[in-house]
């Protein structure tokens, strides 16, 4: 091992830590996650594409659910993109265009007395000398 790769190592391995029986690695983001690896990491990423709340999303979003979920594994990304790739209902359903999309628009937030309203109203008679 060359003095370069010794060097990229221990720089590495600064960010993990050994809690038994997991390994963790410190984000960049600083959060904590998991690290896993073979079929427990496939199985997360399947439930965060196919899951309740997966909704067959792009790859770069899965990985990002599985980031919010607090995992790691050093090929999510191009596992994510293999899984998308090969999920029969993502190609059948094929990307959805902006031309497909339905139009968002923003939710006006008003709370009390933000907006006032006042009504003007012509000439009284008066009633009764008042």
């Amino acid at each position: 091992m060359s003095s370069q790769q010794k060097n990229k190592f221990f720089k590495d391995v600064r960010h993990y830590f050994w809690d038994d029986p997991f390994l963790f690695k410190i984000c960049a983001d600083q959060v904590i996650r998991r690290c896993v690896h073979g079929k427990e990491a496939l199985d997360i990423l399947e439930a965060c594409h196919n899951g309740p709340t997966g909704g067959h999303h792009g790859a770069n979003l899965t990985a990002k659910k599985v980031f919010d979920f607090d995992f790691f594994w050093p090929t999510i990304y191009k596992d994510a993109h293999e899984l998308v790739k090969n999920c029969d209902s993502c190609q059948r359903q094929g990307q959805i265009s902006q031309h497909d999309e339905m139009p968002q628009h923003s939710i006006q937030i008003c709370e009390i007395f933000d907006v006032w309203g006042i009504d003007f109203m012509g000439q009284f008679p008066s009633s009764r000398g008042n």
